[in-house]
């Protein structure tokens, strides 16, 4: 009795065929990566807004009217920003890569301007720098392709849309 071991030619199509199909399904997710290049920006932005309030709020100066956190940020070539935060102990500068626009409350932020944010020593908004000083009043909306920043003048970001 003589027993065949092996697939069938029907199967090895078949299974070709499904591969086939899901590696076309995933290359098509991959294949455009701005979406996720503009999330992570957008999410590395929050950080250092959380990083400077935080800053903000630990520090005790001599003198509270120089407890004042500065949040910098600026692009400084068409694929890197740069982020600064500065307070009367000295600043930490960081860069970031990417080539998002970015738009403060619609208005798109040029190469020759930069955004200011000033932290109280409560963390709470005190002024913006875009490029004219303005008092806040209301929250402020940052924008990165889809993806979006809202910052409350209490000083607290959360990703979406202003309310």
């Amino acid at each position: 009795m003589k027993t065949e071991n092996g697939f069938t030619l029907i199967e090895l199509i078949t299974v070709m065929l499904l591969i086939g199909i899901l590696s076309v399904v995933a290359f098509s997710r991959f294949s455009d990566t701005s979406v996720y290049r503009q999330a992570l920006f957008i999410s590395k932005v929050q950080v250092y807004l959380r990083l400077a309030q935080q800053i903000s709020m630990s520090q005790q100066p001599p003198n509270r009217a120089l407890a004042v956190t500065v949040f910098s940020l600026q692009q400084t070539s068409d694929s890197q920003w740069a982020v600064m935060i500065s307070n009367h102990n000295g600043s930490q500068s960081y860069l970031l890569d990417s080539r998002a626009e970015l738009q403060i409350d619609k208005q798109t932020l040029s190469q020759d301007s930069a955004l200011e944010l000033t932290f109280d020593s409560r963390g709470d908004l005190k002024t913006m720098v875009s490029p004219k000083a303005l008092n806040i009043t209301h929250s402020i909306a940052l924008q990165a392709g889809k993806n979006s920043i809202c910052i409350a003048p209490t000083g607290y970001s959360y990703e979406g849309q202003c309310i």
